[in-house]
């Protein structure tokens, strides 16, 4: 019987052993190391206190996305004041260049149907006669975008003649005008266009030029010494179009009749 004893002492001396190294490693001096107190598991890695969660970088990730679409936002609101302030001091330029130009001028920004035309001047020239400017826009699909192509005739007629067609009415004795001028129906104009064509004698030069450009831009028409300038835009219901049409010209004197040999 003490032997049976002696050997339950010595496996279970053994077994307490083995489980005693399994929980404390034997160091390289032949001691056991005794964990540290509070520290993890081995199998656990200790973060850094410093070291963002998954979570915080996702929503890091959607500020910076947040603050990346603002900033293209506010760069594309600048393009667009940009352009705004150029047409403004374009439009401006425009406005005070008769004050220093010896010229003569007429504009009228007005809401029409594609198809209307939109007649300005009638101011008078140093041959007594007057000058009309008609304008006609229509909207027209090319390589499916919408473009306006703008049809222009240009007329130099007698005070007689203009009163016969009815434009008497925005006959003008200023050099210069603004908000100058009246929106016909097409029927209208056709009527009137007819009767000053057929009329060479009195209607003098007519010009009938044509320029084709895009919703928002604006086209020039130069013949002779008339330049005609052009801006088209769609209205809010884009049925309608916001139509800017001037007229400038610098005035040529009138020739000095030749004097007979003495």
């Amino acid at each position: 019987m003490k032997i049976f004893g002696h050997l339950l002492s010595f496996v279970g001396g053994a077994v307490l052993t083995g489980l005693i190294l399994q929980r404390w490693p034997v160091s390289p001096g032949g001691e056991a190391a005794p964990p540290a107190v509070g520290a993890p598991p081995p199998a656990v890695a200790a973060r850094p206190k410093d070291e963002p969660t998954r979570s915080e970088i996702g929503r890091l990730r959607l500020q910076n996305d947040e603050l990346t679409a603002q900033l293209a936002e506010e760069r594309t609101r600048l393009a667009e004041r940009d352009v705004l302030l150029s047409r403004t001091k374009e439009r401006l330029d425009e406005l005070r260049r008769p004050m220093s130009a010896d010229m003569l001028s007429s504009a009228l920004r007005a809401e029409m149907k594609p198809g209307e035309v939109v007649v300005t001047g009638g101011y008078r020239l140093p041959d007594g006669r007057r000058l009309y400017a008609f304008a006609r826009p229509t909207v027209e699909q090319a390589g499916g975008v919408e473009q306006v192509r703008i049809a222009v005739q240009i007329f130099k007629i007698t005070d007689e003649t203009g009163a016969s067609v009815g434009l008497d009415n925005i006959a003008t004795n200023a050099a210069n005008t603004l908000q100058h001028g009246e929106v016909w129906v097409a029927d209208e104009f056709a009527s009137v266009a007819g009767r000053l064509s057929a009329d060479a004698g009195t209607a003098g030069a007519v010009f009938s030029p044509e320029v084709v450009v895009k919703p928002g831009d604006s086209g020039v028409i130069e013949a002779e010494n008339v330049k005609l300038k052009v801006t088209p835009a769609f209205g809010a219901d884009h049925e309608s179009l916001d139509f800017e049409v001037r007229l400038e010209q610098t005035p040529t004197p009138p020739v000095a009749p030749s004097q007979p040999p003495r």
